[in-house]
């Protein structure tokens, strides 16, 4: 019994080893961001695109398979970045701000309504000299809001048993004084219902969550 204990321990170990420890190959998506019809302008908002600057060529990033990156500006001036990476294994923005150079604050998870259901999302603030923001992610797997360390487990089963799943990290980003954080979470909350307005059920899932 010893011995067997050991083996399916060293098997384990193995398999996690050659799911992540062996180069990745580009991350080929399902194609689901492609068919959700995400508003690019409302009586609100007008958008601009610039996922044009995120080139998904690069090696590094074999890990996204997909993006949607617009800029979001209202009738007031007031923008934000509107984010939609597909993926098959997400780096925490609070990492990546770190490694970046940025001093990053956690604050309290923020909660969104979007229809008839709520939505809570870790939030940091990130600045590096006079470049200031408050950032709100969370990821959607399969139409299931997922925690990092969910995503972890996901991912690996996926990989171990070659099963194919649609993943989303959806960001919001607003340039932002410290001081104005409670202004940017409202501008998010504003922009987000409005948003969410413009999807049908089945679209809504798979950034927020059934």
């Amino acid at each position: 019994m010893k011995k067997k204990k050991i083996l399916v321990t060293g098997l384990i170990i193995l398999a996690i080893a050659m799911s992540f420890g062996l180069p990745k190959t580009k991350y080929r998506p399902l194609g689901t961001l492609k068919k959700i019809c995400i508003p690019f302008d409302s009586d609100l908002w007008k958008s601009k695109d610039i996922s044009y600057l995120l080139n998904l060529n690069d090696k590094r990033y074999n890990f996204v398979g997909d993006a949607f990156a617009r800029l979001y500006s209202n009738k007031n001036g007031q923008s934000l970045l509107f984010l939609v990476l597909d993926a098959g294994n997400f780096h925490n923005p609070k990492v990546c701000f770190r490694g970046s150079g940025y001093e990053v604050k956690e604050l309290n998870d923020t909660e969104f309504k979007i229809g008839n259901r709520s939505l809570k999302a870790p939030t940091i603030f990130a600045k590096k000299g006079s470049d200031a923001a408050v950032i709100v992610y969370w990821l959607c797997i399969d139409k299931k809001k997922a925690t990092w360390g969910q995503q972890k487990m996901i991912e690996f089963w996926s990989s171990f048993m070659n099963r194919q799943k649609s993943a989303f990290m959806v960001r919001l980003e607003m340039p932002s004084e410290e001081k104005n954080i409670p202004n940017s979470l409202k501008l998010a909350k504003n922009f987000l219902e409005d948003l969410s307005k413009g999807l049908s059920v089945e679209e809504s899932g798979y950034l927020f969550g059934e």
